[in-house]
């Protein structure tokens, strides 16, 4: 039987599972491990513990697949995008991984914005000007690690490194390169024009193949130890994001959410369009010919899990789905009237509750969280162009397992939500990209249920009117 192992090293947890030609779960294994932090900004990571608890979690998911290791067909990653690690030749990491959650380099930031402006980056690259993204990493480090910076034979991605751990070859992918500040979105490669103004080496950086094609074979040490072929191809993987929406199905008229911590909504382009859609981001695709665009909502699960830690004191989810479904119902207008905006961890925007009187009930709070989030959903589709009423909406992630929020997230975007067999999208879109560096083609994940839009869809549509005007009174202009 022909299995394939995908690993997904995410910014909290390591996920590794095997997958079968159908594209079933046959084994998985989960570790976490955190940041470390400090001031001025910093977030880091241990790269070597990447490495370590992929072989751990790899190791356990092929066990507890109960096949024989050597059916493992082939390998990919999905991974964070924009943590970088400096490495030497040996891919040994020369300082702690560089978080994307890491914003120390405020001064390159803002020297990146006087020298080049933030809207002739953004036709560039696709990506508006920011501490978290690699180049001004990248520039830190060379102005306060010089010594680093240059003994580095590589600075690599999370995806970039795994893959060159398993194989030996350093490569990185365009969804994965697309991340930097440093890729050219039209041209489709490293831009040599910033790269030559900040003293970025390209050699440094590793060369970008498409995801799918052959980074190479497992190395022989990495096949011993997990019991698989030498032959075993390792493909190319993606950025975990784009890797999730490749395996939930993303194509024409179907659009992909992730609905986790954070929310991330993925429509898919057959060409780049900055100059007329600047409210996303634009990022390389896993194959070519295509890009999207993505818009993302830092706290959707987290304003859940904020509100369950605030008011429900340890109840689990269930009870606020129930509450929530009764102020629902009890407002004549097919929802409460309190409204939520969910820019709980936003710099430009404050999160806030309106319209809360005497007579609101957590159950109203509740309500609004689910549907805030909603509505912030039908915002970004609108900054993406997407058209409502027509088309889908795959829902994967912990929060679509509530069967009220696919229900509310359908009636207010007007589209059709479809769930996916298991939420790990991410992980069946890296067994996909391994499938097709053997040569194979697997299926999407297939959809458990299908939410169609209700008779409360005209009622959210007043509402989503009332969302936006409320919105922009508290935000003094427009909002994302």
């Amino acid at each position: 039987m022909a299995a394939y192992l995908a690993i997904d090293l995410g910014t909290t947890g390591c996920r590794s599972m095997v997958f079968d030609g159908s594209l079933n779960v046959l084994g998985s294994e989960y570790e976490e491990y955190g940041l470390i932090t400090g001031e001025n900004g910093l977030a880091e990571q241990n790269a070597d513990l990447w490495w370590r608890m992929s072989m751990r979690t790899a190791k356990e998911a092929i066990r507890r697949s109960g096949i024989a290791p050597g059916s493992i067909n082939g390998i990919s990653v999905s991974s964070q995008g924009i943590t970088v690690v400096p490495v030497n030749e040996r891919l040994e990491p020369l300082c702690n991984a560089i978080s994307w959650l890491d914003i120390r380099a405020k001064d390159e930031t803002e020297l990146l914005k006087i020298k080049e402006g933030d809207e002739k980056v953004f036709q560039l690259t696709g990506k508006h000007i920011d501490a978290v993204y690699t180049l001004p990493k990248l520039m830190w480090l060379r102005n306060n690690r010089r010594g680093i910076f240059d003994s580095a034979y590589k600075f690599l991605m999370p995806m970039d490194y795994l893959t060159g751990k398993l194989t030996g070859k350093c490569v990185t992918d365009h969804s994965m390169a697309s991340g930097t500040l440093l890729y050219d979105i039209r041209r489709q490669c490293w831009s040599r024009d910033l790269l030559g103004k900040y003293s970025i080496p390209e050699e440094k950086l590793p060369p970008i193949l498409w995801s799918g094609e052959t980074a190479g074979t497992v190395l022989p040490e990495v096949a011993s130890e997990l019991g698989i072929s030498p032959e075993c191809p390792v493909a190319v993987g993606a950025q975990d994001q784009k890797c999730a929406a490749f395996g939930a199905g993303l194509d024409e008229g179907i659009i992909t959410a992730s609905l986790g911590t954070a929310c991330a909504i993925t429509k898919l382009w057959d060409s780049p369009r900055p100059e007329k859609f600047s409210s996303v981001g634009w990022c390389g695709y896993v194959r070519k010919n295509a890009w999207v665009t993505e818009g993302v909502i830092n706290t959707a699960g987290a304003a859940l899990r904020w509100l369950r830690d605030s008011l429900y004191g340890g109840e689990g989810y269930e009870i606020i789905d129930n509450e929530a479904e009764e102020a629902i119902k009890g407002a004549a207008s097919g929802g409460n009237s309190v409204l939520f905006f969910p820019y709980l961890s936003d710099t430009d925007a404050e999160g806030a509750f309106s319209g809360i009187g005497l007579g609101s009930k957590r159950g109203d709070l509740a309500a609004a969280v689910l549907e805030g989030v909603a509505f912030r959903m039908r915002l970004l589709l609108e900054r993406m162009d997407v058209c409502r009423d027509k088309g889908s909406i795959v829902l994967f992630g912990g929060g679509a397992k509530s069967s009220l929020w696919c229900r509310i997230i359908a009636d207010i975007t007007g589209m059709t939500v479809m769930v996916p067999k298991t939420e790990e999208a991410a992980c069946a879109g890296a067994a996909m990209l391994a499938a097709m560096g053997c040569g194979a083609d697997l299926p999407h994940l297939g959809y458990e249920r299908t939410v169609q839009p209700s008779e409360r869809k005209k009622a959210y549509d007043e509402k989503y009117r009332k969302y936006c005007e409320t919105g922009r009174l508290l935000m003094g202009g427009e909002i994302l």
